[in-house]
């Protein structure tokens, strides 16, 4: 099993479609039996599209529009003969002009989606408003999630949404039986810090692929000094695949990072291949 996992950033440096020809090719060439996206942006005002071809809903509220990039990338492909089942969940205003949410992409045809409220705020217009999908197909279970910092400052306190939302998504995901479930997705907490969000997730009795890996390509999975991260130094590893089975991953990659791939992204995508 191949999966892959991208915060897209999508269209916020510019509506370029070739800007993506590398993340198109890499799906090409991998096959990936799921895709996970974060930051997957629509315009907000825009043309919207009736019924998307292939497409799960889990909520209409807010329609597809036009230039939803994962309605983007699922169209790209089917040009090239290549066709994934897929859903998207919008969460917040993003950068004001924008519908952002998270998406996944399922080679397999999808049994079942839906969206699960991760935060204590439930107001499209903040950005601390934060969801969760899930996509279950005959093999196995995925969710795509962009979760909060460890710890944030609302108003005059100081909090950890971080650990509200992954507690909101354990319960959730305790119902699903009898299938292996794959977390992936932006979890803003660095690998590299204790007792924290991180520390959290193992000691939960999830499994990061990063450390089953037999071959390991790359580690950091966003350079210094992004949104969100503006006084970071150092490249950060904030994001994941994580499995609810012991199974060792034989691949680990990181795509995108502007050496072996070309970024299409403020984060790279983390690739993992499972026997």
């Amino acid at each position: 099993m191949k999966l892959l996992t991208l915060n897209t950033h999508s269209w916020i440096k510019g509506a370029n479609t070739a800007t993506y020809a590398p993340l198109i090719e890499d799906i090409i060439t991998n096959q990936y039996d799921a895709i996970a996206l974060q930051e997957v942006n629509q315009l907000a005002v825009g043309p919207v599209i009736s019924n998307p071809e292939w497409y799960h809903a889990t909520q209409t509220q807010i329609p597809i529009k036009e230039n939803n990039f994962a309605y983007f990338l699922v169209m790209a492909l089917a040009e090239k003969n290549l066709f994934y089942h897929w859903s998207w969940v919008p969460c917040h205003v993003g950068y004001v002009h924008y519908d952002e949410g998270v998406a996944l992409l399922s080679k397999e045809p999808i049994q079942s989606v839906k969206q699960i409220q991760l935060s204590t705020k439930n107001d499209f217009r903040s950005y601390h408003t934060r969801r969760a999908l899930v996509v279950q197909t005959d093999s196995a279970c995925f969710l795509s999630v962009h979760m909060s910092w460890w710890r944030r400052r609302f108003r005059w306190k100081w909090k950890k949404p971080f650990l509200t939302e992954w507690h909101s998504l354990e319960t959730a995901v305790s119902k699903i039986q009898d299938k292996s479930i794959y977390i992936m997705g932006d979890f803003n907490n660095p690998a590299d810090k204790r007792n924290e969000g991180y520390d959290v997730i193992l000691q939960s009795g999830w499994y990061d692929s990063y450390n089953s890996a037999a071959v390991r390509e790359g580690s950091a999975s966003v350079p210094p000094a992004i949104d969100g991260w503006n006084q970071n130094k150092l490249p950060l590893r904030i994001d994941y695949i994580f499995s609810n089975q012991p199974q060792a991953a034989e691949t680990y990659e990181i795509k995108f990072d502007g050496k072996k791939h070309p970024s299409v992204s403020d984060h790279y995508g983390v690739s993992v291949t499972y026997p």
